[in-house]
């Protein structure tokens, strides 16, 4: 089963709605998909809008493979449990409050995750991920490396 999650920003992320249910049309496997604030009609995915932090966490554990949004709780999660995790992060301003890019493009650069920054490449970057080799952070680490990152771009948060 692939879990999609596009989180809980108030701001629509139709984009990767779109994207998941062209690939669950298209994959021959189960696709479910958090929709969040997102509203689309999924003729493919199996989707709902909300879940407890419980029933997410039950998700993303019983999942083969995530595609996330670039928020970092979800990430952070799945990398605990050692999961295979595409990502597409939200556009500054349109989709979010804030550039989701950087961080995904880190990530992607240390092997954590790939990252999609075109939806049309998300099946490609599924593929990729049915063999890729994950590269676990430990625990704590991925704090330094953002706060890296973001002192390396000069918007750290304060």
């Amino acid at each position: 089963m692939i879990f999609a999650s596009l989180g809980t920003m108030d701001m629509p992320f139709v984009r990767m709605a779109k994207a998941v249910d062209e690939l669950a049309a298209a994959c021959g496997e189960k696709v479910t998909v958090q929709t969040g604030h997102t509203d689309y009609d999924y003729r493919h995915a199996k989707a709902f809008k909300f879940c407890t932090r419980d029933e997410m966490r039950q998700h993303i554990a019983g999942a083969r493979l995530l595609i996330l949004q670039g928020g970092w709780g979800a990430i952070s999660e799945a990398m605990e449990l050692g999961k295979r995790i595409v990502v597409l992060p939200r556009r500054d301003k349109e989709e979010h409050i804030h550039d989701q890019f950087q961080l995904i493009r880190k990530l992607d650069a240390l092997g954590c995750v790939v990252g999609v920054f075109d939806e049309r490449d998300l099946p490609a970057a599924v593929k990729k991920a049915e063999t890729f080799e994950f590269r676990q952070l430990p625990k704590g680490a991925a704090e330094n490396i953002i706060l890296n990152a973001l002192d390396s771009w000069g918007i750290r948060p304060k």
